[in-house]
């Protein structure tokens, strides 16, 4: 069966592109004839993409004109003599009229409470098929009336596990002996991830706690988001402070095993945003480090059984005309307190139950079954 994948270029560095790697390899060798039309990460010419498994995908390219991809998609479809088109991005940017004319199925992270009504909007105006990337996604979907497939994000566990020596990790970072918190979100809005409770937290708890550092993999500053390096200093924990190389991550050279050793590196991932699923809290955790996430979208569903959860306030998010919700200050530090005194307990249950996210388990028990029914 021909079929189109319709997402970012998959060597891009964001959670989009490593989805779109993860499962367009494993379509390929299934038997699935498959392009790509590019979101972004390709422009204006025509390139081949290699798999993991070795399966050349031809790219198609966005232009100039419309940031993402939608105004060759439907030509890139049709040139391919696609069966079926696979969108993988927050559905509410698509333009409906457009997936009407093709036989869509869009994966969608719902990262708000009671599903995006933008989001919703798209899909029902499209006729596309919604696919929930999580169980917490697929109950919005289903409290609006919706009926999701199931094909839930999934990683390299094989990739991302445990350091083979910690210490030394350690070590050669120059935190050894030190109590090392993570954060790792995109700086390109200013609200979704909450950067200032989490910032705030932190700094509470650094003042109990001078042996503390904060690594942040992130853009520090960019123009639509946050002067982050700004807040830490208001906060007084600039010194505290080390930032993931700058030049590196704006030009995507962080592979996937250096960010496993960074995430070996921590004693506690710090993930207080509003997440449609938040592939940093596998990650983490399938490198042994616990994660302290939130008690509202994914966060129970990823880190419940083997994390802390923080306490959330509800606050609309007039965009979407549904709920997000804020952490609750005292709450992050009561979860930073906890982690000082047993993260250390808590990293092998980390890994175990990050493999139930390992990408090849993932494919075999929910995406295999639902694209054989497909292929008929």
């Amino acid at each position: 069966m021909r079929a189109t994948w319709f997402g970012p270029y998959p060597e891009l560095p964001t959670g989009y592109a490593q989805q779109s790697r993860e499962w367009i390899d494993r379509l390929a060798t299934a038997g699935w004839e498959l392009s790509i039309s590019c979101m972004a990460g390709r422009e204006s010419h025509m390139s081949d993409w290699r798999s993991p498994s070795g399966h050349v995908i031809p790219c198609y390219p966005g232009t100039p004109y419309e940031k993402t991809g939608q105004d060759l998609v439907t030509a890139n479809y049709r040139h391919w003599e696609s069966e079926l088109i696979i969108s993988l991005n927050c559905s509410w940017i698509f333009n409906p009229e457009i997936f009407r004319q093709m036989r869509t199925i869009m994966i969608t992270p719902v990262d708000i409470e009671g599903m995006s009504r933008k989001d919703y909007d798209v899909i029902v105006n499209s006729g596309a098929t919604p696919a929930a990337v999580c169980r917490w996604g697929e109950a919005q979907m289903r409290g609006r009336g919706l009926d999701p497939l199931y094909l839930p994000h999934g990683i390299n566990t094989a990739v991302f596990r445990p350091p083979a020596n910690r210490k030394k990790t350690r070590q050669a970072k120059g935190v050894d002996g030190k109590f090392v918190v993570g954060i790792n979100a995109m700086n390109h809005e200013r609200d979704r991830k909450n950067y200032d409770v989490a910032f705030d937290a932190f700094a509470q708890f650094h003042a109990k706690h001078p042996d503390s550092v904060l690594f942040l993999h992130t853009q520090a500053i960019l123009p639509e988001g946050l002067e982050l390096p700004v807040m830490a200093q208001e906060l007084g924990i600039f010194g505290a402070c080390h930032w993931s190389d700058q030049h590196q991550l704006m030009t995507g050279a962080v592979t996937q095993e250096a960010l496993a050793d960074w995430y070996g590196t921590l004693d506690v991932l710090l993930m207080l945003g509003n997440e449609g699923f938040g592939l940093p809290t596998v990650e983490a955790q399938a490198c042994g480090t616990p994660v302290i996430a939130g008690d509202w979208c994914t966060g129970p569903e990823l880190a419940g059984d083997t994390g802390w959860l923080v306490q959330g306030q509800k606050r609309i998010n007039n965009w979407h005309g549904k709920f997000w919700r804020t952490p609750v200050t005292t709450s992050a530090v009561a979860a930073l307190e906890d982690a000082y005194e047993h993260a250390g307990e808590r990293r092998k249950r980390a890994r175990e139950a990050a493999l139930a996210w390992d990408a090849d388990r993932i494919w075999a028990e929910h995406w295999e079954p639902v694209f054989k029914e497909l292929a008929g």
